[in-house]
């Protein structure tokens, strides 16, 4: 019992990655190395899909390490890996057993502080959180039983989409004269600060087109967190916020200060679920609203 335990503690390590995986002549060279796990002995890269963003389904169970609670599905959001990849028999001409698959990816999970979210007989759902990144995803036998000749993997690692789109001055008239008010997503911060990043300035742009245009028109700038740390920091931060984007627009698009009032009100009033990252990117937001 000993002798079995070491051996699947050792396998764990040897497909938790820490450096890039050993290449193999039978690699499909369009596919780029696994982010988070070495090959699985005998793996080759074989089918491969990589998106800049995407949303993946996952299990899990409806209470933390819990498997009679019953499971759910749910969503994550990010750049996204997919992997397909077959295994060759080793030298008595046998394929690794599908059980024997998901019990090394459980065990490299945990040996990364990661945590099981999810598992039935082929394959484990995870998070790991790394210098890089916050990690979700899928692995184990792809294919077969007690004969598994292909490991899978689906893995995101968490980020909100970029807004390629800019709010044009346009559709902010209208939504004012329909809503009294405008949602932005094209405005972003450091992460946990009040610094706008470079990416900010077409939106910013258009909100002073529109502001220069209705001169007459007073508005508040009104700034929203998620649900993530203490709901009192979440206010100030959002409201730090909602000033920065008032100083913006002053300096930098001379729209007059007196006409724009900044409040947060930081997870209070937020448009989706803030139990996942794609909720919780649509309650990061922006709004100005008609006085």
């Amino acid at each position: 019992m000993y002798f079995n335990s070491l051996l699947v503690t050792v396998l764990a390590f040897a497909v938790l990655t820490w450096s890039l995986p050993a290449e193999s002549a039978k690699d499909n060279a369009k596919c780029q190395p696994n982010p988070i796990f070495k090959k699985f002995a005998g793996e080759f890269m074989d089918g491969c899909e990589r998106a800049r963003f995407k949303e993946l389904e996952l299990w899990r169970w409806k209470k933390a390490d819990d498997p009679k609670s019953g499971s759910e599905v749910f969503k994550v959001e990010g750049e996204y890996w997919y992997y397909f990849n077959g295994i060759e028999k080793d030298a008595n001409g046998l394929h690794p057993g599908a059980i024997e698959v998901r019990r090394n990816f459980e065990n490299a999970v945990k040996e990364a502080k990661g945590t099981i979210l999810y598992q039935d007989r082929v394959s484990v759902t995870y998070r790991i959180n790394r210098s890089n990144g916050e990690f979700w995803g899928q692995a184990g036998c792809g294919r077969g039983g007690d004969d598994c000749s292909a490991i899978m993997h689906k893995i995101v690692r968490v980020a909100a989409m970029e807004q390629s789109v800019v709010v044009s001055s346009d559709q902010i008239a209208k939504s004012m004269g329909e809503e009294g008010k405008v949602v932005f997503y094209g405005i972003y911060f450091d992460t946990d600060k009040a610094t706008l990043k470079a990416e900010s300035a077409p939106t910013l742009a258009e909100m002073a087109k529109w502001l220069n245009a209705n001169a007459g028109k007073k508005v508040f700038i009104v700034g929203h967190t998620d649900m993530q740390g203490p709901v009192e920091r979440n206010q100030k931060l959002s409201r730090d916020r909602a000033l920065a984007v008032i100083a913006a627009l002053t300096k930098e698009h001379s729209v007059k200060a007196d006409r724009m009032v900044a409040e947060g009100v930081g997870p209070l009033a937020p448009v989706a679920s803030n139990a996942d990252e794609a909720g919780r990117a649509k309650n990061r937001r922006v709004e100005m609203v008609l006085r």
